[in-house]
């Protein structure tokens, strides 16, 4: 059985893809009103940093870089995603999009990754986290 293009992220005592838990579960699993296309933004660059070389070109060094961030978690939400992460960074799996297209649709891939925690303030309103940056570092694809 495939596994589904959806944002996946399981503790690093768990290899099986088909078995990691969905985001958008540990999110609905609190509350069915913060949806997953407002809460939830990416990006993916397949590199660390990019190394300009003397003819001009531009070379790609280190490994695959993810950010996921979340807009408004409500406190709830917000533990269930650091429970990955007790401390400011902590080893993983995930499933993310890369930039990649085949025929038109997204590339995902599943990574082992070091997830890093915010490191900027979390603006805590009336009943929510907001702007909840998560990095992932260090990404390996896993097969």
């Amino acid at each position: 059985m495939p596994v589904a293009d959806e944002f996946l992220l399981a503790d690093t005592s768990d290899p099986d893809p088909l078995t990691w838990g969905a985001v958008e579960d540990l999110l609905t699993a609190v509350s069915n009103d913060i949806t997953i296309g407002r809460a939830l933004e990416w990006e993916f660059q397949p590199f660390t940093k990019g190394v300009t070389l003397g003819d001009g070109h531009v070379l790609g060094q280190g490994a695959p870089v993810a950010t996921w961030k979340f807009r408004a978690l409500k406190p709830e939400q917000r533990e269930n995603i650091k429970d990955y992460c007790a401390a400011l960074s902590a080893d993983v799996y995930i499933r993310t999009p890369t930039n990649e297209t085949t025929a038109g649709a997204r590339v995902w891939k599943n990574y082992q990754a070091i997830m890093k925690w915010t490191d900027g303030f979390e603006i805590i309103g009336v009943d929510a986290v907001e702007e909840i940056v998560i990095t992932f570092t260090h990404l390996e694809e896993v097969v």
